[in-house]
């Protein structure tokens, strides 16, 4: 089961998605209440999404958080993710050429929610 957590911290609202050992509808329906809950807070978050080894991306899921993504744009302050392995992380090449984006793959969670929060750091300088 997908747990979501929000965590505000130095006045920025940061949500921790944590999709290991879920399958695909567990994973879409996870994807649906954090956008739910994006809209409703309706201000910059900062956003960790965690991935296992047992969490399968398919094509599916990733169609839903780009469209997600294209929708939040305004409201995803910051993204991150952790825990991809070496095909994971090629999908998430394709995830930031397609939104332009440059979310980076972090070894933990706290390496994660470092980045997001040091106010010196982006996630929009992406090069092709």
């Amino acid at each position: 089961m997908v747990s979501i957590k929000q965590i505000d911290k130095d006045s920025k609202t940061l949500f921790v998605i944590d999709y290991s050992n879920c399958k695909e509808a567990e994973m879409l329906s996870g994807e649906a209440e954090l956008k739910e809950r994006i809209i409703q807070i309706n201000k910059p978050i900062l956003l960790i999404s965690v991935f296992n080894d047992q969490a399968y991306i398919t094509p599916t899921f990733m169609r839903t958080a780009e469209r997600d993504n294209v929708e939040l744009a305004h409201l995803l302050e910051k993204q991150a993710v952790v825990g991809l392995n070496p095909v994971k992380k090629m999908i998430l090449k394709g995830f930031n050429l397609l939104l332009r984006r440059n979310v980076r793959n972090f070894e933990s969670v706290e390496e994660a929610m470092a980045f997001l929060l040091d106010s010196k750091t982006t996630d929009r300088d992406y090069k092709e």
